[in-house]
């Protein structure tokens, strides 16, 4: 449709923003129309994918092989039904998967506080592959999700340094305008 067209045009020419489309009018495939034109005319290697809603991961999975011919993994390994552990989710991503599309859930970035610092040792590996330019895009699925920016998740990703940010939600404001602040520091 003409205003994905706009949408991913905006895209190519912002590197930071939100995309507050409402539900049903294709945010999922906008997002992966503008990676795919990303690596192909800008050479970006990788794009991370956070879902703030955990079971959207695997509908990422599904957009992806539906609307491109690129890769994607959801960081970590699905074992006998359960969902990947953190130290799966280490373990994959520290040998820096192959495929295009990175995925994971917001919960991955929690930190936790060491001394008087918050940390997480899987957004300080996603900061080492933007700083090396292996990740040059990262989408947040649901970013109204992440209205608490001293909750452990959004700290974590308000740690996310770098990179082109894409903030998606079809309900931004959901209670009061402090909720936005949240989004708005990321992007």
């Amino acid at each position: 449709y003409e205003y994905q067209r706009e949408a991913v045009e905006y895209g190519i020419q912002h590197p930071s923003w939100l995309l507050g489309d409402v539900q049903g009018l294709g945010k999922t495939k906008q997002m992966i129309d503008l990676a795919v034109w990303k690596k192909k005319h800008q050479g970006m290697k990788h794009c991370l994918i956070i879902a703030c809603v955990n079971n959207l991961k695997y509908n990422w999975l599904d957009e992806v092989k539906k609307h491109s011919n690129e890769s994607a993994c959801v960081l970590g390994v699905k074992k006998k039904g359960r969902e990947p552990s953190m130290a799966d989710r280490l373990e994959h991503l520290k040998y820096g998967p192959n495929e295009f599309f990175w995925i994971t859930n917001i919960e991955s970035l929690r930190t936790k506080k060491e001394g008087r610092f918050y940390k997480s040792e899987l957004v300080d590996i996603i900061n080492k592959y933007i700083a090396n330019g292996d990740v040059g895009m990262i989408v947040v699925d649901e970013i109204h999700k992440c209205k608490n920016s001293t909750s452990a998740q959004g700290r974590g990703l308000l740690k996310l340094k770098g990179a082109s940010r894409v903030g998606l939600s079809g309900t931004l404001l959901v209670s009061k305008p402090l909720d936005l602040y949240t989004p708005l520091a990321f992007i």
